[in-house]
This record gives structure tokens, C-alpha cells and sequence, in this order.
């Protein structure tokens, strides 16, 4: 057996401290495996992005623990063990990127070669109300048991409970069917509380629902749900909390066995009375099909509201569906007809007489008539009367309105559901205003992750990446510590090269890879080495110190 594949031996071997390159990825940066089967985080952490975070098995993290995620981090999920990452109730997460710097989850694998399904999913569980029994239930697709548990319990939830943030997030190719019905998604909610910060989170390339809420209320701003194979958003068990901006963008060539929707909306999974009602608020949302004539046929429908929900919708734009709006059995069109559902859309549908379909209850009729003809919604048989700018373009996306377009106004905020700070009132309908100085889908965004190259560097932008081959090396971090100071720099800074000795080499690459400076040097333990560097903009620079077999790599900030 060689070196190489002895130390690859032995790295896997140690498991939660191996640092080795993942399927996919030949970068120069350490990945950490954490895990192998389900694993337990049960004391604070902070993942850093000098390193990727390969996801073994399913990590759990709990016991109040809480998990800290820096802007910039790439973390993958295993395709074998289908790797998904887990906060338990009373645990809690914050993964608060930047526009520039946002935190991704993806697929293990290299360009070209993910797909929906690579691995499991990021789960969020807290200690807010659910309408199932005793105000407690396990989550889908995990084993039940105590680390799947989620809600309050009768009499002791907290609909303010605090499950952390995901702020600039990207959760990519994430998503597994266990069998039927009992999946995990690409971000699923269980009875999370209006205390968690969840805004600007895109998810894509979803294998099952790109969002899923069971109960709970927290709210969230600026949602994308990208290519997912199910529904965009999906509300059970008694969820009642506010979605503000949000997009669903669907590839019209792909769709789940169970039907693909933009929405799909449900009490809980037999449509019992039972309470807290799911009574989802949803605003400024703009869901599309990616075409105006969907070529699969299990493409259902931009809305599904059915088993007893009590879902909001408002000043929303809805098109590229077989089917506009489906309310779904008697006690959701009762409460149609009592004008506590959708109001103020903008539906854009090919199949002109599926604007608005019910069925065959007793107040079917009516509720299609009140949606067709009141609630001031508007409706136009494909994308020329809506005027979007681009909205099929799954490679350049934009769903922004158009000159001309009837999304320019109509919004209100006049409901008694919209009466709420959480609400920011718009003049437009949709996700997007027209203007693109307020377009908030870019910079953090990716519309092509099946290509993207991620290289280890902290993910700044979807092209801060080098070159990746698909080629299996080990690169094992030194025993010694480098550091570098002062820290920001000002051009000039000073590099500990820490335990390493002999000829070393001294790198420093900017956010896109770019190599700026570059001198080999004779070093002893613990040598400090000045460099400077000429005519460099201000930013976030990577030093690596390395003689060939071990390599570290540190951040620095330099001011101009």
C-alpha cells in the first residue's frame, strides 16, 4: 500500500478530525468528516470556512447546543449515507452568511455530476405548537425517537421559541424519499417558533418539497425554491406563520409521482379539525412553472389548498400551471366562501378555463365564481398579459415585472392577515419590484449549481473558485499553529509559519483564486515571515503555508 492511500486510511479512520478531499472536490483546503452514522453535536461548535464539512451520516445537533456556521462555508452531505444535518428542539443553529458571502450545503460530488437526492437535507425542529396529538410528533424521514421529536406539547409550547438563523443560506441537490410520505425535504421546519430568523434562503435542486412546514410559526422572508422535484411550499400539522417574498421557479420537464404543485397546503395528512389549523400567511409571492405549457403531465397545479387548510395568499403572481388555483374539499371551500383564503393575485395560466378549479362540494360554484370575478384578482391567459421580464429562463431567471405589466400595482395590505408588522407593504404584486437597484434574487444567488466549482475557498461569489479535477489526495493539516498578523492588514502582515521546517512555500490568493503572491523560503519552527503585497484591493485574501505534504491555509482581511 503507498503513502497516499496509508494516510487516506488513516484520516477516514479518525473520522471527526480527518481533514481529506470529498468526491468532486481537488481544492487546496481541509475537509472535516463529521460522523459516519447518526452523530451527536452536543456541545457549541463553529464550523469555519477555511474549511468544507463533509456530512457522514445524519448530525444531530442537540442538548442546547448551538452551532455556528461563518459566512462563506461550504458544507456537503454524503450521497452513500444520504449525510443531513439536524437541530434538535432546544439546540439551535446560526448560519447568518452575507450577500456576497452566503453559506451553502450541497452535493458531495463534482460538476456536472450532482443531482436532486445526493444527500439528506437540513431539519429544523423546536418547541412551538403542532395540531397533532399531546402538541408533540416525530419528524419524516428520520428514525422516531427523542432526536426527532417536535412541538411543545399541550400546554407548554412556546410559539416564541428561538431555533436560531439561516440568513443568506443555499441548500442544494438535498432531499431523500424514504418511502411514501415519510421524506425529508430540502429545509423542512417541525414546530419551529417566531423567534428563529430565517430570511434569504434559497433551496435547489430539491428531491422531494424545497420548503416544508409542520406547524409551527416562525416566519421568513425572501424564500427560492429552485428546480425541486415536489412542491415549492408545503404547509401541515398547524402551521400559522408569516412568508413574505418568495419565489418558485420549476423546471416544466420534471415532477414527483405524487403530483408537483407551487403550493400544497393540508390541515394535517386526513384533514381533521384539529387545532392550531394550519393558517399559513403567504405575500409577494411569485410561483412559475418555467413555462407556459408544462410538458409533464404529474405538473399539477401553482396552488393546492385542500384537507382543511386555512392558507393566506395575497398580492401574489401565480402562472405556467395546468392549473391556476385548486381549493380542495368542503370545509376548504367553506372557507373560501367566507373570504378568509386568497386575495389580491394575479394568476397567469395557458389552460384558460383551470384559472380557478374546486370540487364538486356543495359551495364549489360559488367559491370558483368569488375567485374568478372578486377578491380583485386578475387573471390572463399566458406570460404576454402578466409581462414578466424573463421568467422561463431557468439559466438567467428574471421573474422581475416588465413596462406595462399589471404586477406593477394591485397589491394590498389591507387584510386583517397582512395587519402585522412583519409586513412590508408593497404597491406591486409578486416577489420582485421592477427596479432593479430592489431586486433581492442576486449576488447570493446561484441559478447554475449543477456547475458551479467549489474549491474549499470561502464561497464569496459562485465564480471565487479554481479549477477542480476529479483526482483523490490527501492534504493533512500541520501540527504546528500559523498565524498571521496584525489582522486586518494594511498590504503588510507577518506569517508564523508554526511547526513546520525546511522549504516551505508561501501562498496568498484572493477570492477568486487568483494567486498574488508566491515565494518559496527556508524556514525553522516557528519562523515569521513578512510579506507584502503590491497594489492589492481591499478584501478577504487565503495564505497558505505549505512544503508539499502538509498544507495550512488562514484568512486575512486587508484595508486599502
Amino acid at each position: 500500500m503507498n503513502i497516499k492511500s496509508l494516510l487516506t486510511k488513516a484520516l477516514v479512520l479518525s473520522v471527526l478530525f480527518a481533514f481529506a478531499i470529498a468526491p468532486g472536490f481537488a481544492q487546496t483546503k481541509p475537509i472535516k468528516y463529521i460522523g459516519n452514522a447518526d452523530t451527536l453535536i452536543n456541545s457549541n461548535k463553529t464550523w469555519d470556512c477555511d474549511t468544507i464539512y463533509f456530512l457522514k451520516g445524519k448530525v444531530y445537533v442537540t442538548g442546547g447546543a448551538e452551532l455556528t456556521i461563518q459566512p462563506g462555508t461550504v458544507i456537503v452531505g454524503d450521497t452513500l449515507n444520504k449525510g443531513s444535518l439536524i437541530i434538535t428542539k432546544g439546540s439551535k443553529i446560526h448560519a447568518v452568511g452575507t450577500p456576497s458571502c452566503p453559506i451553502v450545503f450541497t452535493s458531495s460530488k463534482a460538476p456536472g455530476k450532482r443531482a436532486r437526492g445526493d444527500w439528506g437535507g437540513v431539519i429544523l425542529l423546536g418547541k412551538s405548537t403542532i395540531n397533532q396529538p399531546g402538541g408533540v410528533a416525530n419528524i419524516e424521514g428520520i428514525a422516531p425517537g427523542a432526536l426527532s421529536e417536535y412541538g411543545g406539547g399541550t400546554g407548554t409550547s412556546d410559539i416564541h421559541d428561538n431555533s436560531g438563523e439561516l440568513n443568506y443560506v443555499r441548500i442544494e441537490f438535498a432531499g431523500v424519499a424514504l418511502s411514501l410520505n415519510n421524506e425529508i425535504n430540502g429545509l423542512t421546519f417541525g414546530g419551529v417558533g417566531d423567534g428563529t430568523l430565517v430570511d434569504f434562503v434559497q433551496v435547489s435542486y430539491a428531491n422531494d418539497d424545497s420548503f416544508e412546514w409542520f406547524g409551527g410559526t416562525v416566519n421568513c422572508k425572501h424564500l427560492i425554491a429552485f428546480r425541486g422535484i415536489d412542491d415549492d411550499f408545503d404547509t401541515d400539522n398547524g402551521f400559522s406563520g408569516k412568508i413574505q417574498f418568495g419565489i418558485g421557479l420549476r423546471d416544466p420537464l420534471v415532477a414527483d409521482v405524487s403530483g408537483s404543485n407551487g403550493f400544497e397546503s393540508d390541515n394535517d395528512a386526513s384533514g381533521s379539525l384539529n387545532t392550531p389549523q394550519t393558517r399559513a400567511v403567504f405575500s409577494n409571492m411569485t410561483i412559475c412553472a418555467g413555462s407556459d405549457s408544462a410538458t409533464n403531465n404529474l405538473f399539477r397545479r401553482s396552488v393546492h389548498i385542500r384537507r382543511n387548510s386555512h392558507m393566506f395568499l395575497y398580492n401574489s403572481i401565480v402562472m405556467g400551471y395546468p392549473t391556476g388555483i385548486l381549493i380542495d374539499g368542503t370545509t376548504t371551500e367553506a372557507s373560501v366562501k367566507a373570504d378568509t383564503i386568497v386575495e389580491h393575485n394575479i394568476v397567469g395560466c395557458k389552460y384558460a378555463p383551470k384559472y380557478v378549479t374546486a370540487t364538486t362540494g356543495a359551495d364549489s360554484a360559488a367559491v370558483v365564481n368569488l375567485l374568478l370575478t372578486g377578491a380583485d384578482n386578475r387573471f390572463y391567459a399566458d406570460n404576454t398579459g402578466i409581462r414578466l421580464t424573463s421568467p422561463f429562463n431557468l439559466n438567467n431567471p428574471n421573474l422581475r415585472p416588465a413596462t406595462g405589466s399589471p404586477a406593477l400595482s394591485g397589491a394590498s395590505f389591507n387584510e386583517t392577515a397582512l395587519n402585522n408588522a412583519f409586513f412590508t407593504p408593497t404597491t406591486y404584486v409578486g416577489a420582485l419590484a421592477k427596479s432593479s437597484a430592489q431586486n433581492w434574487a442576486q449576488l447570493w444567488v446561484n441559478w447554475k449549481p449543477t456547475s458551479t466549482v467549489y474549491n474549499g475557498l470561502c464561497i464569496c461569489s459562485t465564480t471565487a473558485a479554481a479549477a477542480v479535477a476529479e483526482e483523490e489526495d490527501a492534504i493533512v493539516a500541520s501540527n504546528g499553529e500559523v498565524s498571521i498578523y496584525p489582522n486586518p492588514a494594511r498590504g503588510t502582515f507577518n506569517v508564523n509559519v508554526g511547526g513546520y521546517t525546511g522549504n516551505v512555500t508561501i501562498k496568498v490568493s484572493n477570492m477568486n483564486g487568483s494567486v498574488v503572491y508566491n515565494k518559496q523560503t527556508s524556514v525553522t519552527a516557528k519562523s515569521v515571515v513578512n510579506v507584502t503585497l503590491k497594489n492589492a484591493t481591499a478584501g478577504l485574501y487565503f495564505v497558505t503555508v505549505t512544503n508539499g505534504v502538509q498544507s495550512t491555509t488562514k484568512k486575512i482581511n486587508i484595508l486599502q
